[in-house]
């Protein structure tokens, strides 16, 4: 399954909350805490917020319509990973 990146967070516990929201809404995104304690130099220290590229949109609309401002990664099409 392909996922998308929409957003980026330096703050753990706004990653919680957006990934909190979108799962509620039936968004599958993916739970990029796991190993956000480890840093690597050169790498983002913080927190992607990752979806099923097919609910890319519908996620983007959902935390537009709540407040967040989003970075401008969201909704870019050239934004993605696959998952094995």
């Amino acid at each position: 399954m392909a996922y998308a990146k929409i957003a980026f967070c330096h703050d753990g516990g706004l990653f919680a909350v957006i990934h909190s929201l979108l799962v509620s809404e039936g968004v599958d995104s993916l739970d990029m805490m796991a190993g956000g304690h480890v840093t690597v130099a050169g790498a983002d220290q913080g927190y992607y917020v990752a979806v099923a590229r097919e609910q890319q949109n519908v996620a983007c609309e959902l935390l537009r319509d709540r407040g967040f401002e989003l970075s401008s990664i969201c909704c870019n099409p050239n934004m993605q990973f696959r998952m094995a």
